[in-house]
């Protein structure tokens, strides 16, 4: 009779070769995705010179999320992200994430965010799209969706405007850790010298602004937050709410932009459609696509899967999005489809904070653009796709060339 040990590991097959999970742009990535997903719910992948267990169906992502025992968020990101945005609520698990998220949440609950937010999204829409209006064409990635949510957030936190171009700048390089290691360290030691005093500042004289409730809100055992859990939190607040959102809001426009009667259909109804757009499009193309993950310790028969220690895991967000057991006929796109895209933000213990923010961003932008643009259509001749940026976690288009008007 064998013995435990003369089975078959898990990830001694890959399941597909050829392709890196962490770097590779996968052009069909979802055709790769759902040819795996056929066979069955999870996959043995290439990643980062590793193997990788990629979860590919929605219950199973979903399981994930929520199973903060077996994958805590702490295991990647401590050994990750640490370095250079600090010890953040991704970091926490336990009586520690608890105590600290309960302190950060209500600052970006629904209510609340509504009135910090609403008289910030629809001006600087304008704003931003006041400087191409009259043009005739413009390259919307780097004219508008880059743009505007780095200025949502210094504005929502009361930060100078004039500075908002070093702050993209900071949020650019933080985000490139570890594979830019030496700009990420400067740009969070600089970013942490230039906000400090404005904490302090805050602390003592609060305003109307989102910085100053972090900064003087306090929990029913009168507990607040303490400097560097606030800067910390700012940290990671600029690169991952900054490029997450524009990367849904470029997939968002792109989608409509490529689907003419989606469009016409949303702008023959916006108040109505609107919402729903900006659901399927989260749905259809995640700005998160391929979250990675970690087992620290060996996992026995979680969802009929043995799973070692020290197993990299990637949490298939796009695969789970379109997985026909949850979304029928998966890759259309359909804006009355009327489902949630449950996914896009996470789910359990660490789901994005800043969901409803993003949300309305997203919103806000699409309103504002269609109105302002008639007759917006990609540019003649061009060539655009969703791309993996940096690593396949994140994906969006580079580029958004259209003219309108006419």
């Amino acid at each position: 009779m064998s013995s435990a040990s003369d089975q078959p590991d898990l990830m001694d097959t890959p399941d597909i070769e050829g392709i890196d999970f962490a770097f590779d742009d996968i052009e069909d990535v979802h055709a790769v995705l759902a040819d795996l997903r056929a066979k069955k719910p999870y996959a043995v992948v290439p990643y980062a010179g590793f193997r990788a267990l990629l979860l590919l169906s929605h219950e199973l992502v979903t399981a994930a999320f929520k199973d903060e025992a077996s994958f805590p968020s702490a295991a990647i990101y401590s050994a990750t992200t640490e370095a250079v945005l600090g010890h953040t609520i991704q970091c926490m698990s336990g009586e520690e994430h608890r105590i600290n998220r309960a302190l950060v949440a209500p600052a970006f609950r629904r209510k609340l965010m509504d009135g910090h937010v609403a008289g910030i999204l629809e001006p600087l829409a304008h704003e931003i799209v006041d400087r191409f209006a009259d043009r005739g064409s413009a390259d919307l990635v780097a004219e508008f969706t880059h743009q505007y949510p780095i200025q949502v957030i210094t504005r929502l936190l009361g930060l100078p405007v004039d500075d908002e171009e070093q702050f993209r700048r900071w949020a650019y390089e933080l985000f490139h850790y570890p594979f830019a290691p030496e700009a990420a360290d400067r740009a969070s030691a600089e970013f942490t010298a230039y906000v400090t005093p404005i904490v302090a500042a805050r602390r003592a004289q609060p305003g109307g602004d989102l910085l100053s409730t972090l900064a003087t809100i306090r929990d029913d055992e009168g507990r607040m937050l303490s400097d560097e859990e606030i800067l910390s939190f700012l940290r990671l607040l600029f690169p991952a709410g900054a490029d997450t959102t524009y990367l849904g809001l470029g997939n968002a426009l792109l989608a409509l932009l490529t689907h003419p009667d989606q469009l016409e259909l949303l702008l023959s109804a916006p108040e109505k459609h609107l919402p729903w757009a900006v659901e399927e499009a989260l749905r259809w193309e995640p700005p998160v696509g391929l979250l990675p993950r970690m087992c620290p310790v060996r996992v026995r028969d979680w969802h009929g899967i043995d799973i070692p220690d020290e197993t990299p895991l990637i949490f298939g967000i796009t695969a789970a999005n379109r997985d026909p057991q949850v979304y029928p006929d998966p890759d259309r796109f359909d804006i009355t489809r009327r489902a949630m895209a449950t996914l896009a933000f996470g789910d359990g213990p660490h789901v994005c904070l800043g969901t409803f923010l993003a949300i309305a961003e997203m919103r806000v932008a699409l309103k504002v653009v269609l109105e302002r643009l008639p007759g917006l259509r990609l540019a003649e001749g061009a060539e655009v796709r969703v791309k993996g940026m940096l690593t396949t976690a994140l994906r969006g288009p580079d580029r958004l060339p259209v003219t309108f008007g006419g």
